[in-house]
């Protein structure tokens, strides 16, 4: 279970709320799990978790949902070994954790029609019985024991920092981070986001992602003092969660050296931290002078959708040159054919045309959120620097060229 914690790590007492319907009925004594919850909140809270319940997983238990009663609500939580994510739900009941097979019980739901869930299971019992308008089921529980026990960050740690994010801080932060993370695991170290604190003592929170060919970065002042500390990298999975789950809410972000916990809503998402240095991402950012003109990124991603046709045996490239009223962008292939679009743009005289993948400069103009990108560039052959036209600073994109 994971429990809300004050700063020195003691637990914090769950409030008292109603649940309505939920209350009409009393739990059944000597049960060993008997509780009641309205289905609306239990239904929402379970789908929530169901897409980071890895597909096939060879441990059982890690496929489960765990259910466990903390005062008047009950918490909802899935636990990985190297994540556990926790909801909890207002609720009336007493009783022991009790773990059932995630997806089973989500499916279940989905279809229940009732107002209220009476969730049943006695000592004796073999099954773990739900009960919901018209439709019931009886589940076969697993050990909860057996559940990964994923622990918060340490406040006592010499590394311990906390930081409270305003509404929707956290997801804008991970927005132009998250599509630029690792999938190759050779690379471990690449394969989440980093955070850095106060780096170099400008007191700011920094996100930094890059897979090697593309690279993206915010930057936001915390309200009060942000002390340097050593930067942390947050896996990829847990990552996902958070842009799934936060949305625009408030987010309590809590790290040590090993561990990391944020907290939004009725949510808590504790991970541990990647193991290993985050390369020097500074040496790769160009510095100027730029030769700089602005594109519409609509146009950027209509232009990758129209190259599908011509793009076989996984050619990616485009070449993007000055052209008469702006900047041409053209897709090239010897067995295909040539697709090639305008992008409306006033750029210096000098500039020369340079090669980019066009999947990476499609997803480069998605992540920004902005409808116009002003692209700096230096030299054939070095990084292109990306920024969103009166974007905020600290906030960029690298994309490498290509060779076309």
């Amino acid at each position: 279970m994971l429990e809300e914690t004050h700063a020195d790590n003691t637990p914090v007492s769950s409030p008292s709320r109603s649940i309505g319907r939920a209350a009409a009925k009393p739990a059944k004594a000597g049960a060993a799990f008997s509780v009641d919850v309205e289905a609306g909140p239990f239904r929402r809270a379970l789908a929530a978790l169901v897409p980071h319940c890895e597909a096939r997983n060879t441990i059982p238990i890690l496929g489960c949902v765990t259910l466990k009663m903390d005062g008047e609500r009950l918490v909802v939580a899935h636990r990985d070994i190297d994540m556990a994510i926790a909801s909890t739900v207002p609720a009336l009941g007493v009783g022991d954790a009790v773990a059932v097979p995630l997806k089973t019980l989500a499916a279940f739901m989905s279809g229940a029609d009732g107002a209220t869930v009476e969730i049943r299971k006695a000592a004796a019992d073999e099954r773990v019985t739900f009960a919901c308008g018209d439709f019931s089921a009886a589940i076969i529980p697993m050990h909860a024991d057996d559940a990964p026990e994923l622990t918060g960050p340490k406040f006592i740690d010499s590394g311990f920092r906390r930081v409270a994010l305003a509404e929707g801080v956290m997801s804008w932060l991970i927005g132009l981070t998250l599509p630029f993370v690792s999938t190759e695991e050779t690379r471990h170290y690449l394969n989440g986001v980093a955070f850095e604190f106060g780096w170099n003592d400008d007191g700011m929170l920094r996100a930094v992602a890059t897979d090697g060919h593309r690279l993206g970065s915010r930057q936001m002042a915390p309200a009060g003092a942000l002390p340097q500390r050593p930067t942390v990298i947050i896996p990829r999975a847990a990552i996902k969660a958070i842009a799934a789950l936060a949305g625009g809410k408030e987010v309590t972000l809590s790290v040590d050296d090993t561990r990391a916990e944020l907290t939004f809503g009725d949510f808590t998402i504790r991970t541990k931290l990647i193991d290993g240095t985050f390369p020097d991402w500074r040496r790769v950012v160009p510095q100027g002078p730029f030769k700089e003109f602005d594109l519409d990124a609509g146009k950027i991603i209509k232009l990758h959708r129209a190259c599908k046709g011509v793009r076989g045996n996984g050619s990616q490239g485009v070449k993007v040159e000055p052209c008469e009223g702006g900047m041409s962008a053209t897709a090239k292939n010897p067995d295909f054919g040539t697709v090639s679009a305008k992008l409306q743009s006033n750029p210096p005289l000098d500039v020369q045309p340079f090669g980019l993948n066009g999947r990476y400069f499609s997803d480069m103009a998605k992540a920004f959120g902005s409808k116009r990108l002003r692209f700096g560039v230096t030299t054939s052959g070095d990084p292109i620097m990306i920024r969103g036209v009166d974007g905020p600073a600290g906030e960029f994109g690298i994309l490498m060229p290509m060779r076309i």
